[in-house]
């Protein structure tokens, strides 16, 4: 009987691990790396001695538009009416309609050229990025 619980339990660990390194075929959108570091900002540390891991949770693509268009600022509606995708160990694969987003985790507010991907029909984009959460300023 314990031979048994046990085969099942690998069963169940092998076919876990399978679904995670499923890998997305994307015809339009991005695939790309993304890393994820959080420390002190003040004073700011040169980015040479930044530590980022693989970022491992949501990741969302918020229209530029939306951004642009927004009324009272909240970060949380923006998120809410974006596209959301998971990221497990920093591998980023969506597809996308084409449109230009900010790419943002969850926890971060970044707005600049450098997270803003323009997506065309037919295009893969190939994107890596840095994220850094500032735990003081």
């Amino acid at each position: 009987m314990k031979t048994i619980i046990l085969i099942v339990c690998l069963i169940g660990i092998i076919s876990c691990e399978k679904e995670t390194d499923e890998q997305v075929i994307v015809s339009t959108g991005v695939t790309g790396n993304i890393k994820y570091g959080i420390g002190d900002c003040m004073p700011m540390i040169d980015e040479n001695r930044r530590i980022y891991n693989n970022y491992n949770g949501d990741l969302h693509f918020i229209k530029k538009s939306d951004w642009d268009n927004q009324v009272n600022g909240d970060f949380e509606q923006l998120k809410a009416k974006s596209i959301k995708t998971a990221v497990k160990n920093g591998k980023l694969a969506i597809e996308l309609p084409p449109d230009t987003f900010l790419i943002i985790p969850s926890d971060v507010y970044l707005y600049s050229d450098y997270n803003t991907v323009i997506i065309k029909e037919g295009i893969v984009l190939e994107k890596t990025l840095n994220f850094w959460k500032c735990t003081s300023y």
